[in-house]
């Protein structure tokens, strides 16, 4: 749903849609690799650790942030963890 809200916001000139639905596409597909992961591995012991979400777009990384976020580029210092 997110290419076509994108495009619509890029005809309208709405840099700050554009910009969020561009974000919420990319962070998506980090999600989507996350869930397979899991769903690839059911019988698998899992090990636990923290994620840490930036707080601008929703990017998540395992285990520990990254310097900066792939998709907006905050800080990841900034990032938030959730244990």
């Amino acid at each position: 749903m997110y290419p076509k809200m994108l495009e619509v916001a890029k005809s309208e000139g709405n840099k700050e849609a554009e910009r969020s639905f561009h974000h919420a596409n990319e962070v998506e597909k980090i999600h989507a690799q996350l869930y397979q992961k899991l769903l690839d591995n059911p019988g698998a012991s899992r090990e636990t650790y923290a994620y840490y979400v930036c707080p601008v777009c929703g990017y998540t990384s395992e285990k520990e942030p990254p310097d900066s976020c792939p998709v907006c580029g905050t800080k990841g210092k900034m990032f938030k963890k959730m244990d």
